[in-house]
């Protein structure tokens, strides 16, 4: 089969067209024929730590081609999405960047007929993360009505957590970098939004919030963890889903006990395979219906052919864009019904 695949030299590292083998699944396993693939900010750090012949790709979309023996809880033909662990990620054959992934039958979430395919790929890995984020650390029970602050609300996981928390019944406030983008924010469900390059930013969140401040902050780097507990009310929280900018992090501990806060940072992608189908389950049980019911919709901005992913990265590195990135399969012939960039 042909993958995309890391080619090291000694003073970078691509990402280049090669035939590889194809997969053998173990009893545990399934064989997904691959429709598309999200693109994460983890994928650029595989391909710049690892060895020559790496496949990255930490989630995808597709088909069942094959079920193993004791993965009898799919069915051939079904239309799936998944993550992939920890140590199927870290060989060739694991990588999502390929015709075909062999996946522990644990970690698959099913998809209905009405759900484009290409658009799901961006799914399952921002859906952990919020669920980690958000839902572990209020208890779903408890969480309706608490006020939670989402910070770059038209990102590909800040437009999925808007509406997951509107779908469990939080008051959403979203920041994002321009007053432009409240309207894509409003489209997702948020009930107030908020600039965050604005000098009264802890201001303005807590007249949106009311006395006291948000519950919850769910930001993606480190470096406004001063300003995030300023939001917080007693007790609040703030959870941190990428460690990007913690050089310039600071934190006052004195406003910390003051407020009782806590902060916590989410780590998904160096978990192990019991954790992270913990995850899955948990995901599938009580934020999934959501998505079958397409209550909770995928957020893509931008669509490449897997064979310009150098693109899609430098997009992602960017980090100015709106919406998932995601990458469609094209080795053989490009899907034409899809809009390109």
């Amino acid at each position: 089969m042909k993958a995309m695949v890391a080619k090291k030299s000694y003073f970078s590292s691509i990402l280049e067209q090669r035939e590889v083998k194809m997969p053998e699944i173990k009893d545990y396993e399934v064989l997904i024929k691959v429709c598309a693939v999200g693109v994460n900010r983890g994928d650029i750090i595989d391909v710049a730590t690892s060895d020559d012949g790496f496949c990255p790709g930490l989630e995808c979309s597709g088909i069942i081609e094959a079920v193993g023996r004791n993965a009898n809880c799919w069915k051939v033909g079904e239309r799936v999405i998944a993550i992939s662990s920890g140590d199927v990620c870290a060989i060739l054959e694991g990588g999502g960047y390929a015709e075909r992934v062999a996946v522990p039958a644990n970690l698959l979430l099913p998809l209905s007929g009405d759900i484009d395919l290409e658009d799901a790929a961006g799914l399952p890995y921002a859906s952990c993360s919020i669920w980690l984020a958000l839902f572990r650390t209020l208890d779903p029970k408890t969480i309706k009505d608490k006020k939670i602050l989402i910070h770059e609300g038209v990102s590909g996981i800040g437009a999925l957590a808007i509406q997951y928390a509107k779908y469990m019944g939080s008051v959403v406030i979203a920041s994002t970098g321009s007053s432009d983008q409240f309207s894509i924010c409003q489209q997702y469900g948020a009930d107030f939004c908020v600039d965050h390059t604005s000098e009264d930013f802890v201001y303005a969140v807590s007249e949106k919030a009311g006395y006291g401040g948000v519950d919850i902050v769910l930001d993606y780097q480190a470096s406004n963890l001063k300003r995030n507990i300023q939001c917080c009310r007693i007790r609040g929280k703030v959870v941190i889903v990428d460690l990007r900018g913690m050089e310039h992090a600071s934190i006052e501990l004195t406003a910390l006990q003051r407020k009782h806060a806590e902060i916590k940072v989410v780590d998904l992608r160096s978990r192990n395979f019991s954790y992270k189908a913990s995850v899955i389950a948990e995901l599938r049980t009580h934020l999934w219906p959501a998505v079958l019911q397409q209550k909770v919709v995928p957020t893509v901005g931008h669509r490449f052919p897997v064979t310009e992913v150098e693109k899609a990265l430098n997009l992602l590195q960017k980090n100015d864009s709106i919406g998932k990135i995601t990458l469609y399969m094209n080795f053989e012939e490009t899907i034409g019904h899809l809009k390109t960039d």
